[in-house]
């Protein structure tokens, strides 16, 4: 009798345990080779519980090679949304003072350390160059800057931009490049990240 208590016991603890590591855990949405996790009807503290992480641990790799990514990766200028921007051929984006360029949609990698940067050139209308702000940012409902950078960029320069995508930014989120005009127009050629930086 002794032996079925202590059955039942460890099968109600066991029970108990997983249904409240599902209760915590996020929905997990998979597709070809990347995985998106949610927690769009939860409350924000959910995203620090153990089993957010754990889960979110098991997925991470899960978009080390999607394949979109390698694609936005290949060419990201050409997925990005021009906002207000004057799109040209060769996937340039003109930006002035107000307008700004935004993307790619729905971009997803593991978490680590990167490098984003942009570069600039000129044409006829942007000449010399002018004042833009940079960011690399998570949106949305976990949204957070990764990184940011403003002042002014000439032709040819190219901006980098180290960032790190932890853990829950990288489930939770996706991942923008965002270049907004500030004063004069620049030209903006072409923008990437690098693989993750590894610490020395």
């Amino acid at each position: 009798m002794t032996r079925r208590r202590l059955l039942a016991v460890v099968l109600n603890v066991v029970s108990v345990a997983a249904s409240i590591f599902y209760l915590l855990a996020p929905t997990v949405y998979t597709f070809f080779s990347e995985a998106q996790l949610s927690y769009s009807r939860a409350p924000r503290w959910f995203a620090t519980t153990a089993p957010a992480r754990v889960t979110a641990r098991f997925f991470d790799s899960y978009n080390a090679t999607a394949p979109r990514a390698e694609r936005f990766q290949r060419q990201l200028s050409c997925f990005l949304t021009d906002l207000g921007a004057t799109h040209r051929a060769g996937c340039l984006h003109e930006i002035r003072r107000g307008e700004a360029v935004a993307g790619p949609a729905m971009l997803k990698i593991a978490s680590g350390r990167y490098v984003a940067y942009f570069e600039f050139g000129d044409s006829e209308a942007c000449p010399a160059g002018g004042e833009v702000r940079l960011q690399i940012l998570t949106p949305g409902r976990f949204g957070r800057i990764l990184a940011d950078f403003s002042g002014r960029v000439l032709p040819g320069e190219r901006i980098e931009l180290p960032f790190q995508l932890k853990l829950m930014d990288a489930a939770l989120s996706a991942l923008e490049f965002r270049a907004t005009g500030i004063n004069e127009c620049v030209l903006l050629r072409r923008a990437g990240w690098t693989q993750p930086v590894t610490a020395g």
